[in-house]
């Protein structure tokens, strides 16, 4: 990505870069981090105008999501309700 001297995983959906800022209570409590998003890009494939956009996105690029008992998904079908 321009301007950002740091690897980046080749063929990702989107990428966003995050500044972290340091909760050490946090940090070792729950072994989290807390961090500032100050960068993204997403392939204009799956995402365009402001909207993800999987249905007609390759299967490739379609996002990886973890559920339980080592049981994963690719993200599907759009369903939109008013």
């Amino acid at each position: 990505m321009d301007g950002w001297d740091i690897p980046f995983v080749e063929g990702c959906a989107a990428y966003v870069i995050y500044k972290v800022i340091p909760e050490a209570h946090i940090e070792k409590a729950y072994d989290l981090f807390v961090g500032e998003a100050v960068a993204a890009w997403a392939d204009p494939r799956v995402f365009e105008d402001g909207h993800w956009k999987f249905e007609t996105a390759p299967e490739e690029l379609r996002t990886l999501h973890y559920v339980a008992g080592g049981r994963f998904y690719l993200i599907g079908d759009p369903i939109d309700v008013e």
